[in-house]
């Protein structure tokens, strides 16, 4: 019997914060599975190749893996995922591991961080990563990346979970309903003069510094402000938060076979 574990994420070509949110994960992933052998792939092709081309990094995707511990005889395998809904990169993970499941005795995929099973373990995970205590006047806005896939339903049924606890939360994506836009006359018609604004994503990289907290017009943070409301932004993701990346770990184990 020779176990692995895959460590799988989108990616991320900016070196210091793929080390500051991945490898976060994958260390935690290590500490905890010290007796097996743990991998790294990223799902992005682009950011595979950019990583290539600019730093000359080969880093598996997921059937490259696959093939190459079928190659050194694993027999089980046991895939973590860091992506925050089971979108369309997740499905390459399980369009791979269909395909290579006649080659090991076992091989398993744990959920992302949202999903139909999400309640009250993802929620304190995220009130630990917002501010919470909120005045009257002040609101907490998250940016995830957003998707035409199905699973795009998460955020809006993860909004209204935290709304029970965090009232003046609202849920945005760059790439999905609602926008910003969507969602301006609300804002102003509550009132709210301080806007805390979080990238609601596991790495704080390119989305975060250009279109979520930039000085750009089109930035979340700039339509924010230009509509007279005061923006906090924070530079962060849920790879540096201690409760998410535990949470990453707790996936792992509802699947491994020790």
């Amino acid at each position: 019997m020779k176990k692995a574990i895959v460590v799988a994420s989108f990616g991320c070509s900016i070196k210091d914060s793929r080390e500051r949110y991945i490898e976060t994960v994958e260390n935690a992933v290590r500490n905890a599975y010290k007796d097996i052998d743990c991998f790294r792939i990223f799902t992005s092709e682009i950011i595979r190749k950019k990583m290539k081309r600019e730093e000359n990094l080969d880093i598996y995707n997921m059937m490259t893996c696959l093939q190459k511990l079928k190659e050194e005889n694993y027999t089980h395998v046991y895939v973590c995922v860091t992506h925050v809904i089971p979108g369309f990169e997740y499905e390459k993970i399980l369009r791979a591991a269909n395909e290579y499941k006649d080659s090991f005795e076992e091989i398993k995929t744990a959920r992302t961080f949202l999903d139909d099973h999400m309640g009250e373990n993802e929620v304190n995970v995220i009130k630990s990563y917002v501010k919470t205590d909120l005045k009257d006047d002040e609101a907490v806005i998250m940016v995830g990346h957003g998707t035409e896939h199905d699973s795009h339903k998460y955020y809006g049924q993860i909004e209204k979970l935290l709304r029970k606890h965090i009232t003046n939360l609202h849920i945005v994506s760059v790439e999905g309903n609602p926008y910003i836009d969507d969602i301006m006359e609300e804002l102003k018609e509550k009132g709210y003069k301080r806007i805390y604004l979080y990238p609601f994503l596991i790495v704080s990289g390119d989305h975060s510094l250009n279109d979520i907290g930039s000085d750009d017009e089109e930035s979340v943070r700039s339509k924010i402000a230009a509509n007279g409301m005061d923006v906090e932004m924070f530079f962060t993701g849920l790879g540096e938060n201690k409760n998410a990346v535990n949470l990453f770990v707790d996936r792992l184990s509802e699947i491994i076979n020790i």
